[in-house]
């Protein structure tokens, strides 16, 4: 059971969350909050998204090249004759043999990722596909904020958190631990999925009166953050 805590966030454009991993977030609604209403996307002072993809994509395929590497060493492949473990062949399901995921997998590195006996094909998203299912669609972003409710609005999706709620859901990665609450003045979803880098997103406001969405994912050979303000 994962404790109710956020993982400390660095956020840009001057709004950065001061404690970490420590600090617990809050299931107040803070006096004075501006987050709620309609906004668009302003693409100058945002992440290049593409950029994103490419760099993500790149640490990836290093996070993957290094699994192969220490599956490999792990199965005992660069043992020679005579070590008296020559004939060890690890197959899918046994230790170090366990499928990467990574044929046929393109730059992006999604595909599935094989389990142990009877466990079937993990569920397994590569950290770009994690990063395009958590990014907001479109231009617009509608923000709704009550006492005991957060929701995020963008094109055909809507996702609403309740204020200092920790629970289980469901997400492609498998199953997931999720908390979200208040960090001052900002928002913070935390979401630990079962396989793959942990997601942490953040909505909250700049010096000059923007909002910032941050989407930041880490573990598993992943650290990565992107930004787009409206």
């Amino acid at each position: 059971v994962f404790p109710l805590y956020a993982t400390c966030v660095a956020v840009a454009l001057g709004t950065a969350l001061s404690g970490c991993a420590s600090s617990r977030l809050s299931s107040e609604l803070p006096p004075g909050v501006h987050l709620a209403g309609d906004w668009k996307l302003d693409a100058a002072s945002s992440d290049d998204l593409g950029k994103a993809i490419q760099a993500l994509g790149q640490q990836g395929r290093k996070m993957r090249h290094e699994r192969r590497q220490q599956q490999a060493s792990d199965s005992g492949e660069t043992e020679g004759p005579g070590s008296g473990r020559g004939h060890r062949h690890a197959g899918p399901g046994q230790p170090g043999g366990q499928q990467t995921g990574d044929a046929g997998e393109g730059d992006t590195g999604s595909g599935p990722q094989g389990g142990g006996p009877g466990m079937g094909p993990m569920p397994h998203l590569s950290p770009v596909d994690e990063l395009m299912s958590n990014v907001p669609q479109g231009d617009y972003l509608r923000i709704s904020v009550s006492a005991d409710a957060f929701t995020v609005t963008s094109g055909d999706s809507s996702n609403q958190y309740t204020p200092g709620r920790e629970a289980d859901i469901s997400a492609q990665q498998g199953d997931a631990q999720q908390i979200s609450g208040w960090k001052d003045n900002t928002y913070v979803i935390d979401t630990k999925p079962q396989f793959g880098a942990e997601i942490i997103q953040s909505y909250g406001l700049t010096k000059d009166g923007k909002l910032i969405m941050t989407l930041r994912l880490s573990g598993h050979g992943i650290k990565f953050t992107f930004n787009r303000v409206y």
